[in-house]
Parts: structure tokens; C-alpha cells; sequence
């Protein structure tokens, strides 16, 4: 069995995204099969040929935009890792995790874990 190593709780959340990789005119449709305030999993299909940490641009239900950094794809999608969002998105994203979140506090104590990391 492998062992998780994901330090934020993920959400099984099915969001509509467009995803931009860094090729003339691709842009791809499809959804989030989880979603973190570190990264997501995105389905797609098909599923174009990506490298480990190609950069891609992610928009997500067509609100809030990141910069992602591709950490694994197989067939069903690919895993990124977020690495750039703007302020006025995080606060539209983090009221939007908040919301679906089936145990709201447990996000909000994991955000206050990662600033505390963060500022050290």
C-alpha cells in the first residue's frame, strides 16, 4: 500500500475548469475529481502529453485563475500542484473550498497551520 503523503485535506469536489498549457493554442476542458488548497486533480479527455513540472495555467468554474506546476498524469488527468494565485482570487477560492467543505474548521486550521510554516 503507498503511503499518502499529501499534507492538505482534499475535497472530492467536481468543478468545470479550463486548463492552458504552454503550447500554441491549447486549451483544454474539464473537471476537478479533487481539490486541495495545494493542488487538484483534473480529469480530461484525453489527456494531453504533459512532463512533470511543466507549467500550466488553470481557471477554475471560470472565476479564479492559478498558476499550477504539473506534479503526475496518467489516463485519467493530471495532478498539479498550485504555485501562483492572485490575493483577490485566493479570497473568492478559499470562500469557495469553505463552503463545500463537509468540516469547514478542520480547512480553516489548516490554513493557519500553513502560515504558520510559511512565516518561520
Amino acid at each position: 500500500m503507498r503511503k499518502e503523503r499529501r499534507k492538505h485535506l482534499r475535497l472530492s469536489l467536481n468543478f468545470k475548469v479550463k486548463l492552458e498549457l504552454p503550447r500554441p493554442e491549447l486549451v483544454l476542458e474539464g473537471h476537478t475529481q479533487n481539490l486541495s488548497f495545494a493542488g487538484a486533480f483534473i480529469q480530461l479527455d484525453p489527456v494531453p502529453s504533459v512532463q512533470p513540472n511543466e507549467y500550466i495555467s488553470l481557471t477554475l468554474l471560470g472565476q479564479v485563475e492559478f498558476t499550477c506546476r504539473v506534479i503526475h498524469s496518467n489516463a485519467d488527468g493530471i495532478g498539479c500542484q498550485f504555485d501562483y494565485i492572485q490575493i483577490r482570487y485566493y479570497e473568492l477560492f478559499k470562500k469557495m473550498m469553505l463552503s463545500n467543505a463537509p468540516d469547514p474548521e478542520r480547512l480553516v486550521k489548516e490554513i493557519g497551520r500553513w502560515a504558520e510554516t510559511r512565516e518561520s
